[in-house]
């Protein structure tokens, strides 16, 4: 697009990307290869009798492209838009792709219940025992399941005692014991002791692979969110569509009757800034920055529909393990009978516990050794009292510590004061544990899942949201009650089995509830899969993480009200996106079907709306921000304001460059600042330039163009006002010209220097003629009176049959005759930045004898002429020895950048100007 504006031409680009069949060549495969899909998309909406994003895509885009194609063939390759297509096809599968990206991958939950699987088991067979793969195991066999291995199957126990920890099934961290006829579950660890069971359940009939089927069919079932732009679309381009026929129509028929081509550029003008780039963006570049916002604040949303989703939540569904509570055990609670030292007897019991393997004896030991205990001396005598409890000797004393039922195997009575106390703390969520020495009652202790610091928070703040709270878990009411009061839960659905926390979702969301819900276990992944929204904690098992739509890397339950907001603030953002996109669209297009806008200026307005739908994106990027974290300057709704209004202030310049006429028209009267491009001149005058006593003068100068037309007589008008407006009255006499204009055509094929009169109050007027159709550069030199050497630059087009482009070819030898003389370039290899000298040797092209007779040209020995193969750095250097006669020239310059120029030398001899070209390649 560089190529479409003069303030942008300083942009450097090769010229042969310039050339438009390399740019047909380059925009086709983009076009219809890789944006293929969007004619696909397009054609299957079509024959479907609607209309979406697809065809909006291949209609703005074929519009560029096969207008572009016109205009190569017609040979008007300044209006090409070849990029336009292939820019807007790129944008748009990028968005695409960042979005698809962050999707989530239903697949891998499954792969991490399936790898929770036993992969052997031990079968008893005829007293032997006889490891085999799990599967084979078949309902009835007697499988062994030592300490520390998985079971393998559904079953019941038939011989054994053991801890069995469920965590992945059940989400509670406490072990359950087990004993004969207590049922069993396949992936559950045993812990502490051997267990033979009875198979009942295999394979597929497993409770793990009821969840895995259960998971697979939720994420299955979900369906699509209909983005809001496709459904725009089905009511835009239909639209858009008849407003572009109507405008060929009006145009052909009755504003310029028989025009085609000029009926045909206004229709695509309005499908170009129908072009829906902005409202392809304005979903997922909301959704890129508020899932990129929400990552840096510990969200991890899997992909742009739950980000989506997530606003529309009614509801909060929290698991109580490892999501409300920390889900790991800890000691809370010690008593100790007036006869004993709560220390001793802390002691004690750490030695006797230090020898089990229980997670519960584990929380005790790390616990009293917390408290600065140390343990008493080694347990003599110790054992472990599967699902109930131990007993061991320490230093001379009978040490029970665990249920009441094993203190009343022992024949230990608890005193009724101490039952009360374990029951109110029971009552609170706690475990209690009676201990005995010597066969007394000497106390208790009391383990609990404790509640995170930041879990009441966090329901206080769903709440503020408007949202309902509550909490499900597989515990018993009390313990789930007294868990909900310490969090400010008023809700509780308690004792619910993995399999019935998806139902009592499905139930809630029957009952017209948009279900978002949090958990941390393998049991909670068919819940989560089944609610809207699945929130996994970041700190719990990889299979929920993957089963949920977002997943809170901080294990932190602040991140839910959080991921709620961030979720509304995105959707508020892709409204105003729309809007934008719309409202700028809708703008635009009666601008266009007016004749207002020509195709590039619509394509620049598209892209200007884009820009704007970007910037809007971005202020997501601030959400949700805190005072210390920096945040400066205006707030949201100030900065898209002033977003707005710069987009709009974009437009309509875009609209007063489209409403410049061509500059073959007669009328035509473009103004160029001299200002930035005083410094060039400067540079690259070299010798003879105005001295540092010369004071700088801005002024612009005013072009006009009378009857391009190839072959004919051309009137150029250069009109030189002030800063304010004024006319420039007084220019300086520099080598003996008021103005020095500079003529060349786009591939520097043709050359001329020529010098308009000066008409007075600032205007110089020249008629000269121009050999081809095609596009020209001129170039003009003046000085303003007191001022520095000014050059001021245009473009214009002339009517009329092209010639083929002539490449530039470094070299081709150092010597070139034209008329009379042979000049000969010593040195054709200049290094960019640095000084260089152009030294000529000028002979008689006859006799090669060396010439001495040159005559003053415009008051030197000549003049050299340089331009870069882009026409965008340019040289006029004059001779260090102004009045030398030959055989030699030399001229001091320093070329700006690397890359081709081309440079004429000017010379003067038997009253005839002698122009002699060369090509060189700057290092």
């Amino acid at each position: 697009m560089v190529g479409h504006f003069e303030f942008t031409s300083w942009i450097w680009v090769p010229a042969k990307l310039m050339d438009p069949w390399v740019q047909w060549w380059l925009a086709t495969p983009v076009q219809f290869l890789i944006g293929g899909r969007f004619y696909v998309g397009a054609f299957k909406a079509l024959r479907g009798g609607g209309a979406n994003m697809d065809v909006l895509v291949a209609l703005g885009t074929s519009a560029a492209y096969f207008y572009s194609l016109y205009v190569t063939m017609a040979g008007r390759p300044s209006e090409l838009y070849y990029e336009t297509g292939s820019v807007l096809i790129t944008f748009i599968l990028l968005g695409k792709l960042f979005e698809t990206a962050a999707k989530g991958r239903s697949s891998d939950a499954i792969k991490k219940l399936i790898g929770l699987q036993a992969k052997e088991a031990i079968v008893l067979l005829g007293g032997e025992e006889v490891r085999v793969p799990a599967d084979r195991v078949e309902a009835g066999h007697l499988v062994l399941v030592r300490p520390g291995e998985k079971v393998p199957v559904d079953g019941v126990v038939e011989a054994g005692a053991s801890a069995v920890d469920e965590s992945m099934l059940t989400g509670e961290s406490l072990p359950v014991g087990k004993t004969v006829g207590d049922p069993v579950y396949g992936a559950t660890i045993n812990k502490n002791g051997a267990l033979q069971v009875r198979a009942t359940k295999v394979g597929k009939d497993t409770a793990l692979a009821h969840i895995i089927r259960v998971v697979a069919e939720a994420q299955s079932s979900k369906a699509p969110i209909q983005r809001v732009a496709d459904a725009i679309s089905g009511i835009f381009v239909p639209i858009v569509l008849a407003i572009a026929a109507a405008t060929f129509l009006i145009w052909w028929f009755v504003a310029d009757p028989g025009n085609t081509a000029g009926a045909l550029e206004k229709a695509i003008a309005v499908l170009v800034i129908a072009c829906p780039c902005a409202l392809g963006l304005a979903t997922p570049t909301s959704i890129m920055a508020g899932s990129g916002r929400a990552a840096e604040l510990g969200i991890l949303f899997k992909g742009g529909e739950h980000l989506e989703n997530a606003h529309r939540a009614t509801t909060v569904v929290l698991d109580k393990t490892g999501t409300i509570t920390n889900g790991k055990p800890v000691l809370t609670d010690v008593r100790a009978e007036p006869e004993f030292l709560e220390a001793q007897l802390l002691a004690w019991v750490g030695a006797a516990e230090k020898r089990s393997e229980h997670p519960l004896a584990e929380a005790i030991v790390e616990g009293i050794q917390g408290r600065g205990i140390a343990a008493a001396a080694e347990a003599t005598s110790f054992q472990a009292v599967p699902g109930h409890g131990v007993e061991a000797i320490v230093e001379g004393r009978s040490i029970v510590v665990g249920t009441r039922r094993l203190l009343g195997a022992n024949d230990v009575r608890i005193k009724p004061e101490a039952e009360e106390q374990m029951s109110r703390l029971e009552a609170m969520g706690r475990t209690a544990m009676p201990i005995a020495v010597d066969g007394a009652y000497a106390g208790f202790l009391a383990v609990a899942d404790t509640l995170k610091e930041t879990s009441k928070e966090a329901v206080a703040e769903l709440k503020r949201l408007g949202l309902d709270v509550l909490m499900l878990t597989g515990d018993n009411p009390r313990t789930a009650q007294a868990i909900a009061a310490q969090a400010g839960i008023d809700r509780v659905l308690a004792e619910v089995l993995p399999e019935g926390k998806a139902q009592e979702v499905r139930k809630l969301q029957a009952a017209g509830a948009v279900v978002a819900m949090a958990g941390d276990g393998i049991n909670d992944a068919p819940a989560l899969a089944t609610a809207d929204v699945g929130i996994a904690i970041g700190t719990g098992a990889d299979a929920a993480i993957e089963a949920a739509d977002v997943t809170l890397l901080r294990g932190d339950l602040n991140g839910i009200p959080v991921a709620i907001e961030m979720s509304r603030k995105t959707m508020a953002n892709i409204k105003q996106n729309l809007v934008w996109a719309l409202g700028y669209n809708a703008l635009g297009i009666p601008i266009a079907a007016m004749g207002y806008l020509e195709p590039w200026v619509a394509g620049a307005a598209m892209a200007l709306s884009s820009v704007s739908v970007v910037l809007n994106a971005l202020r997501l990027q601030e959400a949700n921000k805190a005072k210390d974290e920096g945040v400066e300057g205006m707030n949201g709704k100030m900065q898209f304001a002033v977003v707005v209004l710069l987009a709009g202030m974009s437009f309509f310049a875009g609209y007063g460059f489209g409403r410049q006429d061509a500059p073959t028209a007669p009328t035509a009267a473009i103004a160029v600042s001299a200002a930035a491009a005083a410094e060039a001149p400067q540079a690259g005058h070299g010798h003879g330039n105005a001295g540092a006593a010369a004071t700088e003068i801005v002024t612009t100068a005013m072009w006009t163009a009378d009857n391009a037309v190839a072959g004919e007589r051309t009137g150029l008008r250069i009109e030189i006002k002030d800063e304010a407006g004024e006319p420039v009255e007084a220019f300086d006499v520099r080598h003996e010209k008021l103005m020095h204009l500079i003529v060349v055509s786009k591939d520097l094929s043709y050359f001329d220097h020529i010098h308009p009169e000066y008409r007075g109050e600032g205007v110089f007027e020249i008629a000269t003629s121009f050999p081809a159709g095609g596009e020209y550069k001129l170039i003009a030199d003046y000085v303003p009176s007191g001022g520095s050497t000014t050059t001021a630059t245009e473009r214009i087009r002339v009517d009329g049959p092209d010639k083929d482009d002539v490449p530039l070819t470094p070299g081709g030898g150092h010597a070139k005759t034209a008329g009379s003389i042979q000049v000969t370039l010593e040195d054709d290899h200049p290094v960019s930045g640095q000084h260089f000298e152009l030294a000529f040797r000028i002979a008689d092209s006859k006799t090669k004898q060396p010439v001495t007779d040159l005559e003053p040209y415009l008051g030197a020995v000549g003049h050299v002429v340089i331009l870069s193969e882009d026409t965008e750095e340019y040289l006029h250097v004059h001779p260090i020895d102004e009045s030398a006669s030959g055989p030699e020239a030399r001229f001091a310059t320093s070329f700006p950048e690397p890359g081709v120029y081309k440079l004429w030398a000017q010379f003067q001899r038997d009253g005839r100007v002698i122009t002699v070209p060369f090509v060189v390649e700057a290092e």
